[in-house]
């Protein structure tokens, strides 16, 4: 890539009153710089991947998983086929650690083999009693992430997440939301892991096929992880991430501090595309400005006018008045 990109700000000594009451609320990407460096799990890794495999071992349940398997071909990069009509790996389910160990032993010249966001608590339990700290509660459940050298296209999640890297180094490329019209988004419906990703190839982009993609990378930031540290991303960042050894483990802690009454706004995004993209221009025009009106603008200013008392779901949502809007949601999908 000819346009070098700015690096994301690293934090040092983070702890857990830091994180939330700096980082988070920047609605920023941010390296936590060594922030599980002590971890036994990242001291075992920089001996040897055997060594932090072993390790693994005692807290093994003996349980199968899923996990990805393509050849050369795709150079790592799991994604679309040619066609876009399927994937260009497939799915195959074996004990958790014969994968690992497959893995490890991989020609990566000749296949790419990944365990994407395993649960800790049903494969590896304990692991957590011996790998945690106070920013990192252990209530959340990480998913661990184990592969050689691959390429996952930029994607969002709708959580913020904190990604811990244990062992080999990842590259993070990120992209603020804002940047979602020019990262040529696939289908919604057709993804190769749930979410939606970006066309474009970050390391070799086609910038006939992609042209606003160039102005996708002036936003642009990225972020290389050593051992022991960690990335912060906010929720509906748009990140790449690519795995630069040979054998990469990586564990997720995903958090959602918006309160569970308040539903999805990727379920209302779905719904809004039934119900509203195909309309004639006029009346989405109109309705995009009531989303702008009632969704978008000042709360002040929308609802200033009415009676504290009286606002109703325009006021805040309490879990029953949330429960009264699904109601009135599911009874209208039903009809």
């Amino acid at each position: 890539m000819e346009h070098v990109l700015p690096q994301i700000k690293a934090w040092h000594n983070v702890d857990l009153k830091r994180f939330k009451n700096e980082i988070v609320p920047l609605h920023q990407p941010a390296i936590l710089k060594s922030l599980i460096k002590d971890w036994p799990v990242v001291q075992h890794s920089k001996e040897s991947p055997n060594t932090l495999i072993n390790y693994l071992k005692k807290f093994d349940k003996g349980l199968e998983t899923n996990y990805l398997k393509a050849d050369k071909k795709v150079k790592g990069r799991f994604f679309y086929n040619e066609g876009l009509n399927g994937l260009n790996f497939e799915t195959q389910t074996a004990n958790f650690i014969d994968v690992i160990e497959k893995i490890n032993s991989a020609d990566i010249n000749e296949q790419y083999l990944y365990i994407s966001n395993a649960p800790t608590n049903k494969y590896i339990p304990n692991f957590l009693k011996e790998n945690s700290n106070d920013l990192l509660s252990h209530t959340l459940n990480p998913g661990i992430w184990i592969g050689n050298k691959i390429t996952i296209a930029p994607h969002f999640d709708v959580p913020d997440n904190i990604a811990c890297c244990i062992s080999g180094k990842r590259r993070f490329t990120l992209f603020p939301p804002e940047q979602i019209s020019n990262l040529y988004i696939g289908p919604i419906d057709n993804t190769p892991a749930g979410q939606p990703v970006s066309m474009v190839e970050v390391n070799k982009p086609d910038f006939v096929k992609f042209p606003r993609y160039k102005e996708a990378i002036k936003n642009a930031l990225v972020a290389e992880l050593e051992p022991g540290d960690a990335i912060y991303i906010p929720s509906l960042w748009w990140h790449n991430v690519e795995s630069l050894d040979k054998f990469n483990v990586l564990l997720t802690y995903f958090h959602d501090a918006t309160p569970k009454n308040y539903g999805s706004g990727f379920d209302c995004l779905i719904h809004g595309l039934m119900s509203i993209r195909n309309l004639p221009e006029g009346k989405r025009k109109a309705w995009q400005a009531y989303f702008n009106h009632y969704l978008f603008s000042d709360i002040g200013q929308s609802s200033a006018h009415i009676p504290q008392e009286k606002l109703g779901i325009l006021g805040k949502h309490t879990p029953e008045i949330s429960q009264g809007l699904k109601e009135i949601v599911v009874n209208s999908l039903m009809r």
